[in-house]
C-alpha cells in the first residue's frame, strides 16, 4: 500500500498495509428506529432502515505484518470506536451500513477512509473488565457495562447493558457495505464514488452475552445524530471478536445523484 507520508521505506506512512488484524470488545444495543427519519442518513441505493446496532468498541489491532508495533508502539495498535449501524437492503441481500462512525486514533480513520467508513474523530470511553477488579472480572450475569462517543463539545452516544444470559452469537444483519467517495478538487482529476463490500475472513466470537440495553442518542451542528430516532430498544449485547479485513469487493460505481 502507498499512502502519505512517503518515504523510500514506507515505513513514515499512517496506514501500513491494506491488510489488517482486529480483536475487540463490543457494547452494543439493538434498537428499532423512526424509518421516516432514518432515510435522510440512507442513499436511495438501499432499502429498509428500521433496525440499527448502536455500538462502542475497543480495539487492538496489527496493520499487516508489523507485529512489532505491539511492544514498541502500542499507541498505533489500540484505539476505540463508536458506530452507527444500519440494516438495509440491496438487491435482495441484507447488509449493515454504517451512516455514522467515530473513532480516536488518526490512523484508524484514514483506514477506514480508505475502505470506505464515514469516520470522524471522537471522545470514546468504554468499561473495562480486568480479571483482579473484584467487581467486574468477567462478564457475568447482573454485570452492568458502559460507553459513550462525545465529539467536541456534543454528547453523540451513550450505551449501557445489564448482562442477563450468555448466547451463541451476536446479531448480524449481513456483510457491511460501504461507499468510498473521493471527489476530484480539479479539471481533469478522477473521481472515486463507488458501492463496495467488506472482505471479512476469520470471524470469531467469545463470551456473547445478552441482556437489557439504555441508549441516549444526542448529536450536534456537525453530526445529524437527531435522524437517529429510537423508538424501543430491543436487547443490548457484550461481546469479543477478531477477524481480518483484507480490503473490498467493487459492487457497482455509482453517481451522486443515486444517493441523495
Amino acid at each position: 500500500m502507498r499512502l502519505h507520508p512517503f518515504s523510500e521505506t514506507g515505513a513514515s506512512a499512517i496506514v501500513l498495509s491494506s491488510e489488517n488484524y482486529y480483536a475487540a470488545d463490543f457494547l452494543v444495543a439493538h434498537v428499532r428506529v423512526e424509518g421516516g427519519a432514518i432515510k435522510s442518513i440512507l442513499p436511495k441505493v438501499f432499502q429498509g432502515g428500521e433496525e440499527v446496532l448502536l455500538s462502542i468498541r475497543d480495539f487492538v489491532t496489527i496493520m499487516g505484518n508489523r507485529e512489532n508495533l505491539l511492544y514498541e508502539e502500542p499507541s498505533l495498535t489500540q484505539y476505540k470506536e463508536g458506530a452507527v449501524g444500519v440494516k438495509v437492503g440491496y438487491e435482495g441481500k441484507s447488509y449493515q451500513y454504517y451512516p455514522y462512525m467515530w473513532v480516536d486514533k488518526d490512523f484508524a480513520l484514514v483506514r477506514g477512509w480508505i475502505n470506505g467508513f464515514p469516520k470522524k474523530m471522537a471522545e470514546i470511553s468504554m468499561t473495562r473488565f480486568h480479571p483482579l477488579l473484584d467487581q467486574l472480572s468477567v462478564p457475568r450475569r447482573g454485570a452492568v457495562i458502559g460507553g459513550y462517543a462525545v465529539r467536541g463539545g456534543s454528547p453523540l452516544l451513550r450505551l449501557k447493558v445489564e448482562l442477563l444470559e450468555e448466547v451463541e452469537r451476536p446479531p448480524s444483519f449481513g456483510p457491511t457495505i460501504l461507499i468510498r467517495d473521493y471527489p476530484s478538487e480539479g479539471e481533469g482529476e478522477a473521481e472515486v464514488l463507488e458501492l463496495v463490500e467488506l472482505k471479512v475472513q476469520d470471524l470469531r466470537f467469545s463470551d456473547v452475552w445478552r441482556g437489557k440495553a439504555e441508549v441516549q442518542v444526542g448529536g450536534g451542528v456537525n453530526d445529524e445524530m437527531n435522524y437517529v430516532k429510537v423508538l424501543q430498544p430491543i436487547s443490548g449485547y457484550y461481546y469479543r471478536t477478531a477477524f481480518k479485513v483484507t480490503g473490498t469487493r467493487l459492487l457497482r460505481r455509482l453517481k451522486w445523484e443515486e444517493l441523495f
